[in-house]
């Protein structure tokens, strides 16, 4: 694995690369949740399994995020699609790549459906626990009022330390004009969606319902006795991947 640094409007995105032994055609690009670190546990571990598949699998720190640069105030839907967009132009200027997955978690995955509607490269989506709901109204007044949400997030392998976000209303003014069900109608690449049956965050009813808005080839599996934030435990990361790895097998044969 090799951390590198893309050049971008503002500066560089900070990316973890695992490359696979023997180079393919294939790529990976995971995006973390909202806030989240790409070097969360449950990412870094996905990206293995990739690309011992033989995926080139590429975890990216959003804009204004972690280890990327910028200000919070540049962490926003449309920001985050554009970031995407430079990661994949940037990963094919080294290798011409035929076949991109594009996947994340939460609202990472969220960014995956929404992006892959617009770009016909995208080979395959990968939606694990992908947000799609609107932001609920008493939270949304809240951050109106106050003008800043403040999200604190745990450092990657150091649970018992945190990073605070001071995240501006703006983000929420660019998050409505996405219309995340309306556009998963439009992604004519095959899509596999995970849900957790303990996830009271993303709830799997909310994940059935964007899986009803794609109309191509798709796959939804809702996973017995598992959580949001799943990331914390490595047995249930395995079960995960696990199933990851079967849909995958499903949609390639």
């Amino acid at each position: 694995m090799e951390k590198i640094k893309i050049k971008s409007f503002n500066g560089y995105l900070s990316v973890a690369v695992h490359r696979p032994e023997k180079e393919t055609d294939k790529l990976a690009v995971l995006c973390p949740g909202f806030l989240d670190s790409k070097d969360y546990r449950h990412l870094v571990v996905l990206a293995e399994m990739l690309s011992e598949r033989g995926y080139t699998a590429v975890r990216l720190d959003p804009t204004g995020t972690w280890e990327s640069s910028g200000e919070i105030a540049d962490y926003n839907t449309t920001q985050y699609l554009e970031d995407i967009k430079t990661v994949i132009d940037y990963m094919n200027t080294d290798s011409k790549y035929t076949h991109i997955l594009l996947g994340g978690h939460s609202r990472g995955g969220r960014m995956s459906v929404l992006y892959a509607a617009r770009d016909p490269r995208i080979s395959l989506v990968l939606g694990i626990m992908p947000s799609s709901s609107p932001i609920e109204v008493e939270k949304r007044e809240e951050w109106k009022r106050t003008g800043i949400k403040i999200s604190k997030r745990d450092l990657p392998g150091d649970p018992e330390n945190y990073r605070e976000f001071h995240l501006p209303f703006s983000h929420a003014l660019d998050l409505d004009r996405y219309d995340t069900l309306g556009e998963a109608k439009k992604i004519t690449a095959p899509v596999i969606l995970i849900a957790g049956e303990l996830d009271e965050t993303v709830l799997p009813q909310d994940v059935q319902i964007l899986s009803e808005n794609i109309c191509g080839k798709k796959k939804f599996v809702n996973i017995s006795n598992i959580g949001h934030d799943y990331r914390h435990n490595e047995e249930e990361i395995k079960v995960v991947n696990g199933i990851i790895s079967e849909q995958i097998n499903a949609i390639e044969i």
